[in-house]
């Protein structure tokens, strides 16, 4: 406490001392002297200290003023000192050299700070802030916005006192409208399921579930459908959402009707940034962002990304057969009204990437247009493929990235397969010169998406994009034969990412493969290009024999440098996932000089979610990511820190 609060203060100093003379006089007449007396020299020795306390707090502070005052002139400092707001001089390190009253009230308020960083708290360096615009700091609760300007050696600092209108533009902030969008999943499950009256009965005990969450938050819902709410809140109140993760997620998921479990989640896109109609503008988006990952999640759209919420179930299957055949008469006038069409991948293309855009190509070939597939990888995961092709004469259809950059023209139509991902495309160049472009995509929707396309055929509760194209080819407007060698090339893809139909495997899946089988495919065939060479199978051994069991997950490192190290990965990844009780798999492995993440699990771990923690992404059963400038084992630390934050 400062000597100056001593002094304002001294009625109650001179209560409590009289207070006290009164108890040591008391005390003498009952007879206790010896009492009497340790009471008098106590007070005494406080009496002391206090009188001590001051002599060295103002012979410290004149020491101070007289070491000023050949480098501070007398008319500033007695100026200053009459400042109606807080003045404060530094020396070039920040230490504080003279300070006016106001700053010591103000500013210190009873705190013993003797330097410029002492008093912020929010870490902003204030040595030199600009004279015109000043800084804002947060000092002991409060909030200054500080201007300066030195002087030889020396900074004049000038505190502006702004906690009045911070606290109200933060009650400003926190009151803003906030929209949600909550949209029920699986609606029309429940239709083909059970009768109207229990579909009602179910929606009714979800939108009471709703309700009941809802009673928390000073909000107003309204219905917009049977299936679809809309609510306007604040600001705060979303905040409340998000620290409870969106409790409401879990209550759906878990509800049951007449003890049945159902399959029935709730998608919710929330849009905070604006006025009412900008945030339900941005509702909307997070909704479709939450759709297009498959649903059961609640997706908040702030200023520059997406924040992503639950996204813990299967992804429900929205496509419809009216859709698909819409997107495929669309995509048959677009390969119509193009010069050419150049198809392409994600980097290090596999079965999946190669055989989708093989089927875009015979399409487009079927159309009377040139067509191209355009890539440098032949990696362990697409040479089989790319091998069977150049055996059955489709040696043609495969170009490299430099001969694809001089064909792509105005008119020619970029398609994009098994990603969706602009920094995931194998040739970004070819993305970035495109003026028309189709992207055909299964996985979970990622926030760098390709926003430009003309059309973006995306469903994440699709198997494959083998399926996708499949889909697309079937309900064209001039039906076409796509040949044994296209089917075999799709039915590849499929069965690379069901794991031989075994994940991610709908009833529009089996229904493409019998399309697919109908047209020429061969599983035997198709099966020989999953062939393992000796090393493979040996360095993906080594790797199963080496996992952890990390949590009911299964945690590898690869010490193979094989030139098939991915596609080997890859496949101890699928391999663990047989083992009893491993819910998921994560394979470290190093390529070059990156460090990748093979994520595998049967569904009931989510490693999109998992991976996309660590700057990955993929679907809910597969998943991957990478990283620069580290080791397999700093690595394999960062995958069981998502783990268990996933977990938790």
């Amino acid at each position: 406490m400062k000597f100056k609060n001593v002094v304002r203060n001294f009625p109650v100093f001179a209560v409590a001392m009289v207070a006290a003379i009164a108890c040591i006089v008391a005390t003498a007449v009952s007879g206790e002297y010896k009492l009497a007396a340790a009471e008098a020299c106590l007070l005494a020795g406080v009496i002391l200290l206090t009188v001590a306390y001051y002599s060295v707090y103002r012979k410290k502070k004149q020491e101070m003023l007289e070491s000023i005052s050949q480098e501070i002139s007398f008319a500033d400092c007695k100026r200053n000192a009459e400042f109606p707001i807080p003045v404060m001089v530094s020396d070039e390190k920040g230490k504080f050299l003279w300070y006016n009253q106001a700053f010591e009230d103000v500013v210190l308020d009873e705190n013993e700070y003797s330097e410029i960083d002492d008093i912020i708290e929010n870490g902003i360096n204030v040595l030199a802030p600009s004279e015109e615009k000043g800084v804002n700091i947060r000092c002991d609760g409060k909030y200054f916005t500080v201007y300066s300007h030195r002087r030889d050696k020396q900074t004049v600092y000038y505190f502006i006192d702004n906690t009045k209108l911070r606290l109200v533009a933060d009650e400003f902030i926190k009151t803003r409208p906030a929209v949600l969008m909550v949209s029920i999943d699986g609606v029309d499950e429940l239709q083909r399921l059970y009768k109207e009256s229990d579909c009602s009965s179910i929606r009714n005990g979800v939108t009471r579930l709703i309700e009941q969450w809802l009673s928390d938050y000073d909000c107003m819902m309204t219905k917009k459908g049977d299936s679809t709410f809309i609510i306007v809140t604040k600001t705060s109140d979303v905040e409340k959402m998000v620290e409870k993760k969106f409790d409401i997620l879990d209550a759906v998921r878990n509800y049951q009707y007449n003890g049945e479990d159902l399959s029935i989640t709730l998608s919710i896109g929330v849009g905070t940034e604006g006025g009412v109609g900008k945030c339900q503008a941005e509702a909307k988006a997070a909704l479709e962002m939450a759709f297009d990952r498959g649903g059961d999640q609640a997706v908040v759209k702030n200023k520059e990304n997406y924040d992503f919420f639950g996204g813990v179930s299967r992804s429900v299957e929205r496509q419809t057969t009216v859709k698909t055949r819409i997107i495929a008469n669309d995509f048959a006038k677009l390969i119509e009204g193009s010069n050419r069409v150049i198809v392409m991948g994600h980097k290090y293309p596999d079965l999946d990437a190669l055989g989708s855009a093989m089927g875009v190509v015979a399409v487009a070939r079927a159309y009377g247009k040139e067509a191209f597939i355009a890539t440098n990888s032949y990696t362990a995961a697409s040479k089989p493929l790319i091998d069977y092709l150049k055996t059955n004469g489709f040696e043609d259809y495969i170009i490299p990235h430099s001969k694809a950059k001089t064909l792509l023209k105005k008119n020619t139509l970029l398609v994009v397969t098994d990603t969706h991902i602009k920094s995931f495309v194998e040739c970004p160049e070819l993305l970035e010169k495109a003026s028309k472009i189709v992207v055909i995509d299964h996985h979970r929707k990622s926030v760098d998406f390709i926003d430009n396309a003309e059309i973006f055929y995306h469903d994440s509760s699709a198997s494959s994009a083998g399926e996708l194209v499949t889909q697309l080819i079937a309900y064209l407007p001039y039906k076409i034969k796509i040949g044994s060698v296209v089917a075999d090339a799709l039915l590849s893809g499929i069965m690379l990412d069901t794991k031989n139909f075994v994940l991610r495997t709908g009833a529009k899946t089996f229904e493409t493969a019998a399309y697919l089988k109908k047209a020429g495919a061969d599983t035997v065939r198709v099966k020989q290009l999953f062939s393992d060479s000796m090393t493979a199978y040996k360095a993906k051994s080594e790797i199963i024999s080496s996992a952890e069991t990390y949590k009911n997950c299964a945690v590898a490192l690869c010490k193979s440098n094989t030139n098939e190290v991915r596609v080997v990965a890859s496949q101890a990844a699928d391999e663990l996932l047989n083992i009893k009780d491993i819910s998921a798999s994560f394979v470290v492995f190093k390529t070059d000089n990156i460090i990748n993440v093979s994520a595998r699990s049967l569904g009931k771990v989510n490693v999109q979610v998992i991976m996309e923690s660590l700057g990955g992404g993929g679907h809910q059963t597969m998943a991957a990511a990478q990283f620069e400038n580290e080791t397999t084992q700093s690595v394999s630390q960062k995958v069981k820190e998502a783990i268990d934050k996933y977990l938790n």
